[in-house]
């Protein structure tokens, strides 16, 4: 069996929330109280072309506060490519040429050491090329949170992708770029429901929203996931929340410099139950941000079906 290089720094760090786990080569288990509530799946793999495409870049599984029920979806099953908490780019400009990180088209995302720190881990990823040597290399950060209630889990997310050298931009389109979140392959597509900050919002139009929510159904049992956008993040961002089976998340584009690291901020809430508190959802993105809106209307929306392709 053949894996990418790796750097082990450490078995595991105690902190006073959470215990991180580092599974050598293969996954970050980020547990509370005895419980896995979060996994972060790393392996690159490969002996084979089936083992290659399931681990083809690292993702963050979610699971209940019970540790017993997975909230996201892994490889395999319908769009293999949603996975988890996820982060990548389906338009990379660099070099004159295009890169795909998303469905990880010619080259992967490839996690090369993990650094475990108080309740938080770091993870660096190279970025591959069509060599297999990093044309980008990146710093992601996860932190985990005991949040006000109505949520059981907090996850706080900062990245910086920069280049080797020269510059790179950071595009693709709101459904196959940015910083996603997948529920399992279990959800019940007939229930997910969007919310919005505003009246009358249109996920398919709006820019630079502070939030959006999410509440869906798997095995039986309701969650709310909530995704904050850091203010610091590039303006223009776009919020793709619309679909049945509930990937949902922030599309910003940017360029970066090995100087100048294209930057990213955002923190998603868990809760189980349907969440619909206007001032919950409001007050969880002003802690965040340092901020003092005003709770605003809501937006609730039920999810769309994805359109039909048309025939060639």
């Amino acid at each position: 069996m053949k894996f990418a290089p790796f750097l082990f720094l450490a078995a595991s760090l105690s902190a006073s929330a959470f215990d991180i786990t580092i599974a050598d080569k293969d996954h970050v288990d980020v547990s509370a109280g005895g419980k896995v509530v979060a996994r972060l799946m790393m392996a690159n793999d490969l002996s084979t072309p089936e083992k290659h495409h399931e681990t083809y870049k690292p993702y963050l599984h979610v699971f209940d506060s019970s540790g017993t029920t997975r909230l996201t979806k892994g490889h395999g099953f319908n769009f293999t490519h949603h996975r988890g908490i996820f982060l990548g780019f389906s338009k990379i400009s660099y070099g004159g040429k295009s890169y795909d990180r998303w469905h990880m088209k010619g080259g992967d995302q490839v996690v090369t050491k993990v650094a475990p720190g108080d309740s938080s881990f770091t993870a660096s990823i190279d970025w591959q090329g069509d060599t297999k040597d990093a044309f980008l290399t990146e710093e992601r950060r996860f932190t985990f949170s005991t949040p006000a209630k109505p949520f059981y889990l907090g996850i706080d997310m900062t990245s910086a992708i920069k280049p080797v050298s020269g510059e790179a931009e950071m595009s693709g389109d709101p459904e196959h770029a940015g910083a996603q979140f997948r529920p399992s392959e279990k959800v019940d597509t007939k229930t997910t429901t969007y919310i919005f900050p505003g009246e009358n919002i249109d996920a398919h139009k709006v820019k630079d929203l502070p939030w959006a929510a999410e509440i869906f159904t798997v095995e039986g049992k309701t969650f709310t996931v909530v995704i904050l956008n850091h203010p610091d993040n590039p303006k223009d961002t776009a919020t793709s929340a619309y679909r049945d089976y509930g990937r949902f998340g922030m599309f910003p584009k940017g360029k970066a410099t090995p100087e100048s690291p294209f930057k990213l901020h955002y923190q998603w809430l868990i809760a189980e139950g349907d969440v619909r508190d206007a001032a919950a959802l409001q007050e969880a993105w002003n802690a965040f941000a340092g901020k003092n809106m005003p709770v605003p209307a809501l937006t609730i929306k039920v999810s769309e079906q994805p359109k039909p392709k048309k025939e060639k």
